[in-house]
């Protein structure tokens, strides 16, 4: 639904929010530091509106034990529209394999091949998504 009548940008709802995130599989990681904020390239996947992912040791790790609150953000394009999804919420490590092995994130392929056998679970707080038609054109 638009915002107004003459606004080129579409809210999306929880429902389409979501299909569009589980659509990607690689979005950016907003982590709280002892300096600020960082952001982290991940890998991801999506099973019952719960975010999961793999880690190395390492500070991201370090970060989101000790500052949990997180914000995913991923985009793309959708029947010549451009999208994008942010999900706000609470990063725990899975502790036990029967928990990663339900999650399906062993199945997720790293873009860096480094040994990555941390394994993260995000439950979303907030999901907020937007829909809008490229001003881009070929010159």
């Amino acid at each position: 639904m638009p915002d107004s009548p003459e606004s080129p940008v579409d809210v999306l709802g929880d429902e389409a929010s979501w299909h569009l995130l589980a659509s990607a599989d690689l979005g950016r990681l907003a982590v709280s530091t002892e300096g600020g904020v960082d952001i982290f390239p991940i890998n991801y996947v999506v099973a019952d509106r719960v975010i999961f992912f793999r880690t190395a040791p390492g500070s991201k790790l370090m970060d989101l034990t000790t500052r949990p609150i997180v914000a995913l953000e991923t985009d793309g394009t959708h029947h010549r529209r451009r999208w994008s999804v942010v999900v706000k919420g609470t990063a725990v490590r899975l502790g036990s394999d029967e928990e990663i092995e339900a999650s399906g994130v062993l199945r997720l392929h790293s873009l860096v091949p480094t040994e990555k056998w941390n394994y993260v679970r995000i439950t979303a707080s907030s999901i907020t998504g937007r829909q809008f038609t490229s001003s881009h054109r070929a010159g």
